[in-house]
């Protein structure tokens, strides 16, 4: 399987985890808290960017930068999935998605778990969500990576390198991820001893306590924000 072909595949599931979870579940979530809360609070902003009670083109900007991270996600995950045995990929990335996705997006002192009741459901939803990504993401890229998916047996991969084009036009940050995954491709096909190289057992059980310990330090992080909000 060319690189490219691997990269479409990342890159479309991340894109589409990210709208799903990301943007419409957040969305429902926000709606499901709205109705819990009092409302008083419609109209204040979240820390998403989020007006409470509205539906504004503040949403459509932060669904379509969920859809971004998505893919960001999605070259991750390609990343990292070697790693990570075939039968344990989908529950590793839940596990690793919320964990450390809770902590990025849970902390004490932001509006979504200072003023949002219950308290208790805004933390697991904003824990789940991220869970429920990582979870989605993984199923869906290791689908289009199968040998027999459309992705690899048409042109329709071409597709999924349209987001990256888009994401290169978005800022420094985004052009420098392209690039570096372009000098991949070209370092895949010039040197193919160095994915192998990726995938040697040194390197995968390096990976795999690299794995463990960000899990392990996020974990802390997220139980120490939790034991404050609650």
């Amino acid at each position: 399987m060319s690189p490219p072909r691997r990269v479409a595949a990342g890159v479309a599931g991340g894109l589409l985890a990210g709208a799903l979870v990301g943007g419409i579940g957040g969305r429902l979530a926000m709606l499901l808290l709205r109705a819990t809360s009092s409302p008083a609070l419609h109209g204040r902003q979240t820390d998403d960017g989020f007006v409470i009670g509205q539906v504004s083109g503040n949403t459509l900007f932060l669904v379509i930068l969920t859809m971004a991270l998505g893919v960001v996600g999605g070259l991750v995950y390609l990343a990292i999935r070697p790693w990570i045995p075939a039968r344990h990929r989908v529950w590793t990335m839940a596990v690793l998605g919320g964990v450390v996705g809770g902590a990025t997006f849970i902390h004490p002192e932001g509006v979504d778990f200072l003023l949002l009741e219950p308290l208790w459901l805004a933390v697991a939803l904003f824990a789940l969500l991220p869970a429920a990504y990582g979870a989605l993401l993984s199923v869906l890229v290791e689908r289009w990576l199968a040998a027999d998916s459309r992705l690899q047996t048409s042109r329709f991969w071409l597709i999924g390198l349209i987001p990256l084009a888009v994401l290169a036009l978005t800022g420094v940050a985004g052009l420098g991820l392209v690039v570096g995954m372009v000098v991949l491709w070209a370092l895949g096909w010039l040197e193919p001893g160095l994915a192998s190289a990726w995938r040697s057992r040194p390197i995968t059980w390096a990976g795999r306590a690299c794995l463990v310990g960000v899990t392990g330090y996020a974990l802390v992080a997220l139980a120490d924000d939790v034991a404050q909000i609650l």
